[in-house]
């Protein structure tokens, strides 16, 4: 299992694929681990050294104690990127992804090629982070995992509770509480829309049309604000990589392989 040490965490990651391919690290949403992606990794790795890890406080990971901060967690994947080797890369986050794609933006990241901002947003209200984090507190991750599967997905996707929505209703049980409400505590604390003028790379913005968690409105406030980014829509709620795999891959690859 390759891992690496940083700021007294044990961080997993896996590379799979040709190395010799050019580098694709991706992401995850607060609640998920690097199954996320399974809907997708064959058809990704035909073009690409696919670079996963899980954050923080998230599946084969540590959960430090304490609240997180987006600046730690964009330490994370950094360090993520130097252990693989990549001399340059790709990266696509989905919404806590997101976020931590436009830190690496906004930072100039060495070697970052293209940024996927899929289902995310540069600020929010804290109070609905506060509430989020006290509900936990009381109540275990039993206490919010209904209202988290209902935002991952649309009614309709829900209700036919496929083995997709099951295996992640079974992530979201399984979480760490205390390192869902760490990086709960980044996403409140994040003060990103002040730092998106300074991301240079390719940006593509991907939203859900009924995503209630990172609205559509969320997105374009993304794109007026990182120069030359793009912007597009999948009929989907948050988790687009589950509920419409195929459709979602057809609205970001011709923007990576562009």
């Amino acid at each position: 299992m390759p891992t690496l040490h940083r700021d007294g965490c044990r961080i997993y990651w896996r590379a799979d694929g040709d190395a010799s391919l050019p580098a694709l690290v991706l992401a995850n949403s607060l609640g998920t681990d690097v199954t996320l992606w399974d809907p997708i990794l064959d058809t990704l790795m035909q073009d690409y050294f696919v670079i996963r890890y899980d954050m923080r406080g998230h599946g084969g990971s540590d959960t430090t104690p304490g609240d997180y901060s987006l600046d730690q967690l964009t330490d994370d994947a950094q360090a993520v990127i130097a252990a693989s080797g990549a001399p340059s890369f790709n990266f696509w986050g989905i919404s806590l992804g997101g976020m931590v794609g436009m830190a690496l933006g906004a930072r100039k990241a060495v070697g970052l090629r293209k940024l996927v901002l899929s289902n995310t947003a540069a600020q929010f209200d804290k109070a609905v982070w506060v509430q989020r984090i006290e509900a936990i507190r009381q109540g275990g991750m039993a206490a919010v995992a209904d209202a988290v599967i209902g935002r991952f997905y649309t009614p309709a996707f829900v209700q036919a509770d496929s083995i997709g929505v099951r295996r992640m209703r079974h992530g979201v049980l399984s979480q760490s509480p205390d390192g869902y409400i760490g990086c709960c505590a980044a996403i409140r604390d994040m003060t990103l829309l002040p730092t998106l003028a300074a991301i240079s790379a390719p940006a593509l913005i991907v939203t859900g049309s009924q995503d209630q968690s990172t609205q559509p409105a969320r997105g374009e406030e993304l794109r007026a604000n990182i120069a030359g980014s793009s912007i597009v829509s999948v009929p989907s709620a948050h988790i687009p990589v589950t509920e419409i795999p195929e459709r979602y891959l057809a609205a970001v690859l011709p923007f990576l392989k562009s």
